[in-house]
């Protein structure tokens, strides 16, 4: 009877739960859901504001951009403002009333804002001239623009210009040393404008040196590593100009201050995870005065295992570098037959992408584009040391934003001023690698610019594939050796205008 009695109480316990379920799948939204036809919106300037009467309750807006999710905002007002809409990119909008508990059901809205396609791969360089400088602008062609609105102005006085659509390049004529000149794109055709493309050019010296810890260029060719060697030939034959800089000569901040740029590329080969962490002792030395210079404005372009020096000149914290997930190789390396390219086109877990292929550094690089991001090739077959010098995570630690997040990208960049440029194809589902990488002033103290690049497949000097060095300008064994080249200079140029 007791079996019998238990098997009846169950049975009505599950009868309850079930209805109980019934109940609670039937109960009515606590909140009505907005009424679409109130919800209207308007292009004001480059922002798209929406706006709907006033009622007591806060409204949960979600943005999907090209169907993915973008971001999630919730306004206490009657009004959402989404800042900087691009051209030709179709938005959705969720719109959900809320009273801090409950959430309404969804209404959706959508919104392609029409006009020109943005300029891209603006770039500005000075040009030297009898009696002074001149400063060249130059773009990418425009997809679609009928008319390109310039401005550019150095404070004191303000171009204004409406070009062709098809123009690609524009000289400010008679600039002086110590301005700093701010550009400003916008394209146009009959359906409305772009958003803006900006630029910026301070003039002054251009001139580039080389760091080694090699007293002379005929010691380092003779003695030093073999990738460094052929930077040091490439860099003289291409900038006869540039100048050889001895860590032991830098005695001062005025032994670098004529520099623009300075360039360093380390290379190490058959040594521990510490000897690439540490530097020698006279760049140890030397760097109370490059980080002197650095804070004043000069630029530099770490190459390899130098790309560790940001974190000895106090520009990322050294601590967090080494404390977090890195790659490094020092190996022999051996014969390896693949092609290696590098992304150029994040894509954070299919939630937004930021497309880097139009920076000024792959200035004349083909671009391969697959479904999932835009690769460019720098490593053919033969002989590969596989020397990365790779941190990742840093983002995510920096902004304490998981690193799938536009916000955490919009943060590290904005705010911390560092600018993912190139990763691994496979990594491309984060913000979190520092793989090439940028580092403008952001919210430190430097004014200068660093340019990072990690990568282990841009070696500046492939071996031959018995393993013998090939020190040389020009090195012969890479089919890829002209982008690693294009890479290098487009850098330069590139630093030379911050």
């Amino acid at each position: 009877m007791k079996k019998i009695s238990f098997i009846i109480m169950a049975m009505f316990a599950l009868v309850l739960t079930a209805c109980q379920d019934k109940d609670i799948e039937r109960e009515a939204m606590k909140l009505s859901a907005p009424d679409a036809s109130q919800i209207t919106g308007q292009l004001s300037g480059d922002d798209y504001i929406w706006t709907w009467p006033s009622q007591g309750t806060e409204m949960r807006v979600i943005i999907y951009r090209n169907g993915t999710l973008s971001g999630t905002e919730t306004v206490s007002g009657n009004s959402y403002t989404h800042k900087n809409v691009p051209t030709n990119v179709p938005f959705e909008y969720v719109f959900k009333a809320s009273d801090g508990n409950n959430i309404s059901a969804g209404v959706i809205k959508a919104y392609t804002r029409e006009g020109a396609t943005s300029i891209s791969g603006v770039q500005m360089s000075q040009l030297d001239k009898t009696g002074g400088y001149d400063a060249l602008v130059e773009w990418n062609k425009a997809a679609d623009a009928s008319s390109i609105l310039l401005t550019a102005t150095n404070g004191l006085r303000t171009i204004n210009e409406t070009l062709s659509g098809s123009a690609t390049n524009y000289t400010i004529s008679d600039v002086e040393t110590g301005d700093t000149w701010e550009v400003k794109l916008v394209a146009q055709n009959e359906k409305g404008t772009s958003l803006s493309t900006t630029s910026s050019l301070r003039i002054g010296k251009t001139a580039i040196g080389f760091l080694s810890i090699y007293s002379t260029p005929e010691e380092l060719v003779e003695n030093g590593d073999d990738d460094e060697a052929s930077a040091w030939l490439w860099l003289h034959e291409t900038y006869p100009t540039a100048q050889y800089v001895c860590f032991d000569d830098i005695k001062s901040a005025d032994d670098v201050e004529p520099f623009r740029v300075l360039f360093w590329l380390r290379d190490l080969e058959g040594v521990s995870e510490s000897d690439v962490w540490n530097i020698p002792a006279n760049v140890e030395a030397a760097t109370p005065f490059i980080r002197e210079w650095y804070k004043n404005g000069g630029s530099m372009l770490l190459w390899s295992h130098a790309t560790v020096y940001a974190g000895h000149l106090g520009r990322i914290n050294l601590d967090e570098m080494k404390g977090n997930d890195h790659a490094f190789g020092f190996g022999e390396g051996g014969i390896n037959e693949d092609t290696w390219r590098m992304a150029v086109e994040l894509n954070p877990d299919h939630k937004f992408k930021k497309d880097h292929s139009t920076h000024p550094i792959y200035k004349g690089l083909e671009v391969e584009t697959n479904a999932d991001t835009k690769l460019i090739a720098f490593k053919g077959p033969g002989w590969t040391e596989d020397h990365n010098c790779l941190y990742f995570n840093l983002p995510s630690l920096w902004t304490g934003i998981g690193n799938t997040e536009e916000s955490c990208y919009a943060q590290c960049t904005q705010v911390y001023g560092v600018y993912p440029l190139g990763t691994w194809d496979s990594q491309i589902w984060w913000v979190s690698q520092m793989n090439v990488w940028e580092a403008q002033q952001g919210n430190t103290e430097f004014q200068g610019t660093l340019l990072c690049i990690g990568n282990g497949g841009c070696e500046f000097s492939m071996k031959n594939r018995d393993g013998s060095p090939d020190k040389s300008a020009h090195p012969k064994n890479n089919i890829y050796q002209d982008n690693v080249l294009t890479l290098a200079k487009n850098s330069l140029e590139y630093l030379k205008t911050r």
